[in-house]
């Protein structure tokens, strides 16, 4: 049964993860338009893909960190069999030192519509 109407509780079967990516000196500029036209390749064709983003880190330009919640398990195994991110886990190869995924429960959340700069 889906959470009331501004409920903090999300559905027990969203499936989240957060990737730290430590990046090789240099390759920041390549990482990020190659994590933008997978980002985008997102947003256009999964929607059970509720938050895909790559952030920056202020204090740390080498790393990068990639935010993705999906509408349950079976979204992400869609997302994984993507040409894009099929593309994206190849080409990054080359540009990254180290990798750390973590999997995440969600206890609580708020969500709100992405400001319209974000909608490109």
């Amino acid at each position: 049964m889906p959470a009331p109407v501004g409920s903090s509780r999300p559905s027990p079967n969203i499936y989240g993860l957060l990737t730290v990516f430590t990046i090789m000196d240099g390759s920041g500029d390549a990482f990020d338009r190659l994590a933008e036209e997978t980002v985008d390749a997102v947003r256009r064709g999964e929607p059970d893909t509720l938050i895909y983003a790559c952030h920056a880190v202020k204090s740390a330009p080498l790393q990068r960190i990639v935010y993705e919640l999906y509408r349950d398990e079976v979204a992400y195994v869609d997302h994984q069999r993507q040409p894009h991110v099929e593309r994206f886990l190849t080409e990054r190869q080359s540009m990254v030192l180290a990798t750390n995924v973590i999997e995440l429960n969600v206890n609580a959340a708020k969500v709100v519509p992405l400001p319209t700069a974000f909608q490109l």
